[in-house]
Order: C-alpha cells, then structure tokens, then sequence
C-alpha cells in the first residue's frame, strides 16, 4: 500500500477527535440529536484547522446507516464511502474551478435527483468565496429553498468575498486558530503511534511553526520524518526549517546592549554564511524581541520551554520595555524596506549598527516632559538618555523656552544723566546685534532710520507698515526693560504708525456722480439696478 501522509492519515473522523472547535462540534452535535438540521452551512476560519474534515464528518453524522447520529460509526458503506469521498451522494466541489454561472445551473440540474442510498444529498464546495458574483446570484432562490433532502456545506478561508446575501441565508461557524498546547499534545500522541523518537523542544518548534494550524503542524512533522536518520533532535529540526537557536538571538542581544557593532555585524555575517534567508532571520529575531516584550509586561509566552523561558527571562531583567518596543519597530520598519531594496544586506548592516547605538536617542516623550518643567526663562535641562543594560554618559542640553522674554547679554553704553536722539542713534546698532539671537525677526523690525525723535524718557519709533507696527507693539513691555536695562535710565518706546500708512476716510461717490464720471458704468447700473453700500470696514490708526 502506498504512503499515506500525517495528515490524512490522522484527519479526524468524528466530533471528539476535532481539536479546539469544541464551539462547533458541540452545537452540531445537538442539532442531529434534535433534528433541527439546516439546509446551509458556512464553516470559515485559517487554513489547516479543521473546516473539510469537519464537513465530512457532518456529512458521515446525517448519512451513516444508524443516523443520522452525532457519532457516526464509520464502518457501514456510507462512512467508508465519504471517508474515501467516493460517496455518489456526498459531493464535493473545488469553488476554484467552478466558478461561473453554468456550473451553478449544472448543479441546480442534479439537486432535483433524489439521493441513491442515503439520507440526504449532501454538496460540500471547498473555497465558496472563488465564485463568481454572478454564480452567487444564481444560486440565492436555490439556497433559500432547496429541496427537503438537500444540503449545503460552505468552506472558505475568506468570509469577506462572499456575498452577505449568501452568508444571511446560511448557519455560519467561525474556526478559531488551534493553541499551540494543543497542537504539542496532538504530535506527541502521534509520534508515539508512529514510534519516533523526537524531543520536547522540537515539537514545541513544529508546533509554533504550524501557526495555529494542525495540518501545517502534520506536513512539517512529516518533512522532519523524511529528513532524519534516526532520533529528532533540535539542532536537525531548526536545520530543516532554517531557525536560528536562541543562543544566536541571546548573542545579538547581548552586543546591542553591550554597544559593540563589530561584534553585532561579525554575528551576522556569520548568520548569512550559513544560508539562512534575510526574512526568516528578521521572522526569527522578531519572534524572539516578542517573546522578550511578553515577559516584560508579566505575559508568559505560549509554546516556550522551560530552560528558553529562564535564559529570556535574564534578557528581560537587563532591558527596558520601551527600549524592547523601539528595537522591533526598527526591526518591523527594516522588513518593510528590504522588499523594495535592491541591496537589502546593506540596510540590514546599517540597522543593526543603529541598534547598537539607540542608548544615545532621547525618546521625544521625556524630551517634550522636560521641556515642560523648564522655567519660562529659559534653563539648561538634564535629559534622561534612552538605555538598554546599562546607563549611558547623562547629556546635557541648552533649552529655552520659545515664549521666554528676550535674554541678553550686553556691554552697557557710555552712562549719561538724560537720553538724547544723538546717544540713542550712536548706540542703537549695539542694543539690536544684543537681541538677535533672541528674537532675529523683530530685531531686523527695529531699524534705526525710524528713530523719529527722543524727548526725555520717551523714544519715538515710526513705522514703515503694519507688520512692523504690529511686531514692534507686541513686544514693547519687553523691549522698555531691556532699553532701561540698557542705557541705565528708566526708557519707554513710544510704537507709532507713519501717516501715509494710515487708512483715512474717503469720500464715497453717489450714483449720479458714477453715471456722470462713466457712461459704462451707469448702463450697468440702470441694468442691474446696482447700490452704493457704505463701508464699514473703516480701519483708523
């Protein structure tokens, strides 16, 4: 007899021996012993959990020689029959390859044929979401009333392409992804059928590399069977699927959060050397950062061993959480750049030299917090720098606040007992270079051409337009401490507007005055019927 693989083999053939569907099987299960059976079924889910066979062993609970019946015996023609999917009463249909309204029809043709030996005529289509929008609407009256005898078992891994109409007129179940305990004590029990002698470790890894799915975890069992002489062990399984050991992953953590690129790079170069393809080497690391965050939030990881679970347990004690989410978000970043790179090695050497040196970026939360407590005056802040293992050189860094009052540092002028237009003009070139780096806008504003006059106390500034207006004002109460500061003597800025500036009032024609002045202009009003609205946008300086 030829080879029959793991997963056909050890497919599940009644309701208990489906794994972590215990939601389905058992709301199945009391609608055959109620007799409250539908005539459409929509099983969607992942790939490899449990949707087919779970259709077969519906089909084998209504058409079994003692059913309908939710354990079906699985020895009459009718079991053996669907089991081997030779049954001439239970259907099963690739959505794939048929898609288009003529199959509907052809289908539609067959439903009027009683079944030949069994209870119901039961059409499973396998990927339903592959047909057709007009094959859909083709068969809505037929799946909204078929036959007494008939029913429809849906499966696809794509819920959202099918129809709602479609969906609305079936029992829709959802297959959840399979725990990866679930899928370890599933292998286990198969291997000690099968005899292999395997590790914990490398079923843990199968398990993990089945994502949530038993058929996945099946092949890849099998594929480790082909490949061994011998006893499986960890070192052979993480050789058939390319994974790096946790050693690796602990030895490039350990030069990131020692700083030593060298090191970093020379570890991944050696990686490269050994075959290992640049996107499972990031899938590896990134697997390995989450488990890391997962402890650090007091998770345990699901699918770990013990001994792997102490050794990331150590790197975690070591690290921040912060630090750990910013190490994969620059990993996830890196995976998205390398697709479209056509040298993704460079980049991937540039990142990794970038992950030993992330002790030197401050996050932009704590700077912004800080910022926050500075003085209005401005101060030299001490930030917190972002570290790893150990603490970093503290940085310093020169703050000022943005609506601090200008700071200057100046050399006073000659002192003089009362302020003359003469002494300010002599000195007004120092005052402003003083105040550029402060405020370098409003110092190219204070020119000293509109120095109109200086009377006592009392500086007089006439400008040139409104925006030097505007600036000059807002910031007078400044600008009348620093000038007292400045020339020593109690100061004031007097801000004025020059007068060709100034909006005056204008006269507003009348309509006659119009019609006279443009003949044009009075058709266009005797046409329109036009007015003279007074403005009231009157703008007095």
């Amino acid at each position: 007899m030829s080879y029959i693989v793991l997963g056909r083999k050890y497919r599940p053939q009644i309701f208990d021996e489906v794994y972590s569907q215990d939601h389905i099987t058992k709301i199945l299960s009391n609608a055959i012993k109620s007799n409250r059976i539908a005539h459409a079924y929509l099983f969607t889910g992942p790939r490899g959990v449990g949707k087919t066979s779970m259709a077969r062993i519906l089909a084998k609970s209504l058409n079994c020689e003692t059913g309908p019946t939710d354990r079906p015996c699985g020895k009459c023609n009718n079991c053996l029959e669907i089991s081997a999917s030779t049954s001439t009463d239970v259907i099963e249909i690739d959505g794939a390859s048929n898609t288009g309204v003529d199959d509907v029809r052809e289908l539609q043709k067959e439903l009027f044929y009683p079944p030949a030996k069994s209870h119901y005529k039961i059409y499973i289509i396998d990927e339903v979401h592959m047909l057709s929008k007009n094959a859909f609407n083709a068969f809505l009256k037929t799946l909204e009333e078929p036959p007494d005898n008939v029913v429809f078992i849906f499966a696809t891994t794509e819920p959202q392409k099918v129809l709602a109409t479609i969906i609305s007129r079936c029992q829709r179940f959802d297959f959840r992804r399979i725990p990866v305990e679930d899928i370890v004590d599933n292998l286990k029990k198969i291997a000690a059928q099968e005899k292999l002698e395997i590790d914990e470790e490398s079923i843990y890894l199968i398990a993990r590399k089945s994502d949530g799915g038993m058929r996945d975890a099946l092949s890849l069992l099998d594929q480790v069977i082909s490949f061994a002489d011998g006893p499986i062990r960890i070192d052979l399984v993480r050789g058939v699927f390319s994974e790096l050991p946790l050693v690796t992953h602990t030895q490039i953590m350990q030069s990131i959060l020692n700083h030593e690129p060298q090191t970093l790079i020379r570890q991944y170069h050696d990686i490269i050397n050994q075959g290992i393809d640049l996107t499972e080497f990031l899938n590896s690391f990134l697997d390995f950062l989450r488990q890391l965050v997962l402890l650090k939030v007091g998770i345990t990881p699901r699918g770990i061993i013990k001994d792997d679970l102490d050794v990331c347990q150590k790197i975690t004690n070591l690290t921040e959480l912060d630090f750990l989410l910013y190490l994969i978000s620059l990993v996830i970043q890196l995976k998205q750049d390398i697709r479209v790179s056509s040298h993704p090695s460079i980049l991937i050497e540039v990142v990794l030299i970038k992950l030993t040196r992330l002790d030197e970026m401050e996050p932009l939360d704590k700077i912004l917090a800080h910022l926050e407590r500075l003085p209005e005056t401005g101060a030299v802040a001490t930030l917190p720098v972002f570290s790893g293992a150990s603490p970093a050189p503290v940085k310093k860094v020169q703050v000022v606040a943005p609506d601090a009052a200008i700071e200057i540092d100046y050399t006073p002028p000659k002192k003089v007992r009362e302020l003359t237009k003469e002494h300010v003009l002599e000195n007004w070139d120092n005052f402003v270079g003083k105040i550029k780096s402060g405020k370098k806008l409003l110092s190219i504003y204070l020119k000293k051409e509109n120095i109109a006059g200086v009377k006592s106390d009392l500086i007089f500034m006439d400008c040139d337009s409104t925006i030097q207006y505007k600036l000059v004002s807002e910031a007078k109460e400044s600008l009348d401490n620093l000038l007292s500061n400045f020339f020593d003597l109690p100061v004031k800025l007097i801000v004025r507007l020059k007068e060709s500036e100034q909006v005056e009032d204008k006269h507003t024609p009348t309509l006659q005055e119009i019609r006279e002045a443009n003949p044009t202009l009075a058709k266009l009003i005797e046409m329109t019927d036009a007015l003279i609205l007074p403005n009231t946008d009157h703008r007095r300086k």
